[in-house]
Formats: structure tokens, sequence, C-alpha cells
């Protein structure tokens, strides 16, 4: 009797994805494996590895299609890939996919008859893409608290959701407090329309506010209130110790401000089908941290938002990052593999 087996698609673009897959991932008690062509360097022990190639090659013919987003033609890593995941499925079935994201990748897992758990993202998804991901998938994951679904989500796929809660790496974790005054900026590896000259014009525009800077910029001028931290692998001190935390309206930043009770300031950073605008809109519309749906302020507007900021219950939102969030993600994921393998030669 062969023991059922988790895979876990992480996309390559942005480091939220490999950070909630380990998260989860420590958390199930089935084998997993992470899959992908950049995961994270250290994996929780017992955590299985299976290293794609890459999907790009020089030259290569880019198409899309209705209910396709991403068939690029003569990519030897593309044939390599899906020959790799293939073997996977045949190797370790029965199984099911988590897929954190891809439309191509699930369709495929379910063209070889594996069932699959799509992660959910915000953002409008109604292409026919997307939603032949979600039909054909046996159930979809939010990572993230039900409050957080848009407004105008259609019923159907409310109903096939399971929402974890916001996953953060710092569920829980508090350990110091905030300075008066003290302003953290966060810069993530997805791609940023914050420039270093923006962040001087704003260090001289609020001299009262001491300004720190943690991400990839290249460091700028030297100024009585503005400090270059460069990259921070654990930003959480950082984070716990600023009265006002800024950064991108991603999921893996506002789950980690949202786990710390940071008062947080969320700017929608250009993303594929607006995730980042819509979770900013519903941050503002529930009024537990500020959302900028029109991307980052110029200089002269910072200081009131800073002020606005001030006046943020942080406790309202710190509740939908629980410490529980990953185990509700792995015990939705062993439950769908349970109810969607049916051999009588396999328990689950």
């Amino acid at each position: 009797m062969r023991e059922p087996q988790i895979g876990y698609y992480v996309h390559h673009h942005g480091a939220g994805h490999g950070v909630r897959a380990a998260r989860i991932a420590e958390a199930l008690n089935v084998p997993v494996t992470l899959i992908g062509s950049q995961l994270p360097d250290e994996l929780p022990a017992g955590v299985q590895r299976l290293t794609l190639p890459a999907d790009t090659s020089p030259g290569m013919t880019v198409e899309s299609f209705d209910v396709m987003h991403y068939v690029p033609l003569g990519v030897d890593g593309v044939r390599e890939r899906m020959a790799m995941l293939a073997q996977w499925f045949v190797e370790h079935w029965p199984c099911l996919l988590v897929v954190d994201v891809s439309v191509e990748i699930a369709l495929f897992a379910r063209l070889c008859s594996v069932p699959v758990v799509y992660v959910r993202q915000h953002g409008a998804r109604n292409d026919a893409a997307h939603r032949l991901a979600y039909e054909s998938a046996s159930a979809l994951l939010a990572p993230y608290p039900e409050v957080m679904e848009a407004l105008d989500t259609p019923q159907w796929l409310r109903d096939k959701t399971g929402y974890s809660g916001w996953l953060s790496r710092f569920s829980g974790a508090r350990s110091a407090s905030a300075e008066p005054g003290r302003v953290l900026i966060i810069t993530g590896q997805g791609g940023t329309g914050l420039s270093t000259g923006l962040i001087e014009a704003v260090a001289r525009h609020c001299p009262e506010w001491q300004f720190r800077v943690a991400g990839g910029l290249e460091p700028g001028a030297t100024l009585p209130n503005l400090h270059w931290l460069g990259r921070v692998p654990d930003p959480r001190e950082s984070m716990l110790s600023a009265e006002i935390v800024i950064g991108s309206a991603s999921d893996s930043l506002v789950s980690e401000a949202a786990s710390l009770g940071c008062r947080y300031i969320a700017v929608a950073e250009d993303r594929p089908f607006d995730e980042q605008r819509q979770q900013a809109r519903r941050l503002n519309e529930l009024n537990v941290a500020i959302g900028l749906e029109d991307g980052w302020p110029t200089a002269p507007q910072w200081s009131a938002l800073l002020g606005a900021a001030q006046a943020l219950g942080p406790e309202r939102w710190q509740a939908w990052a629980d410490a529980a969030s990953a185990d509700r993600a792995a015990r939705f994921i062993e439950s769908t593999l349970a109810g969607a393998i049916k051999s009588p030669d396999v328990e689950c």
C-alpha cells in the first residue's frame, strides 16, 4: 500500500510563493515535495525538493490564448519540466499537486489525472484561463482571510475555496516595541516603482520622521533622518520597532505586517490582473491599513499619510494572520487529497 504524496509547485516570481509553500509544507502530515525552478535555499526538515529547469530561452516565441497565459514555442526547458512533472506523478501516485501558481501546470496535472489544489490570488481573474484552472481544480486555497475576498467574487468560487487566513512566517512573534517617529520602508523582490530619489525627497519633506529602508534599492544620500539597511533576510525586529511600516500590497508583506500588528501603508505595485490594487482597495474598505491603489505617492503627500497611519488600530487585523493559518491550509489540502483519491487500495 503506497502512502499518498503531495507535490507543491512554487512559482519563481517573487519570494512570497516560496515562503508560503515552506510554511504549509512544514504543517503537512503526509510526505511533500516542493517543485519549481527557484525554490527556497532552506526547506523544513523532511521536505523534499524537485528543481525544474527554467521555462525561458533566448529568442523564444511567446504566445498566449484565451485559455492559457504562457505557452512559449521552442523552449527545451518547458518540455523537460513537463516530463519531470509527469515522471514525478507516476513515481509518487497516489498524489495531489498544490499549484502556487500557474494555469498551465494546473491543467497539465489534471490532464495527467492528478487532483489539484489551486492557490488563488487577488485581482480581476475572471478570464477564461483562470476560470478553466479554477473549474478543473479539485479545490481552491485562498492564503488570506475570507473577509479580504473581493465583494464581487462569485458564490461558486467562494464555495470551492478554503480560507487559511494570512500565512506569515512571523505569526505570533512579538519581541520589540515600536519607537515613535520611526518609519520602515520595505521593498520586496518582485519589482517596485519606488526610487532612491523619491525616498530622499520624502526624508527632506518629513524631517520629523526617522526613515529606515530595507530591500534591494541602491543606497542614496546620507541624511540625518534616513538610514539604508540593505537587504534584511529577517525584517521582524525592524518591523516591530517601527511606528509605521510601508511596503507593497503583496500577500507576503501584508500578511507579515498583519501578524506583527504593524500600522501599515500598503502601496499597490504594478502586477498582473491588478492583484495588488484590489488588495489595497479591500484594506481601505475594511479600515485596517492604508491602501494606495495608484502607486507610490509624491514626497509632499507623505506627511499627511503618515499622520493618518498613526490613527490605525493594528489589533483589528492581527487576528487574521494567526499562528494556525498554516495548519488550516495543510488540513484543507489533506482533506482534499483524501476526498479526491478514491481507490480501494489507498488509505488517505
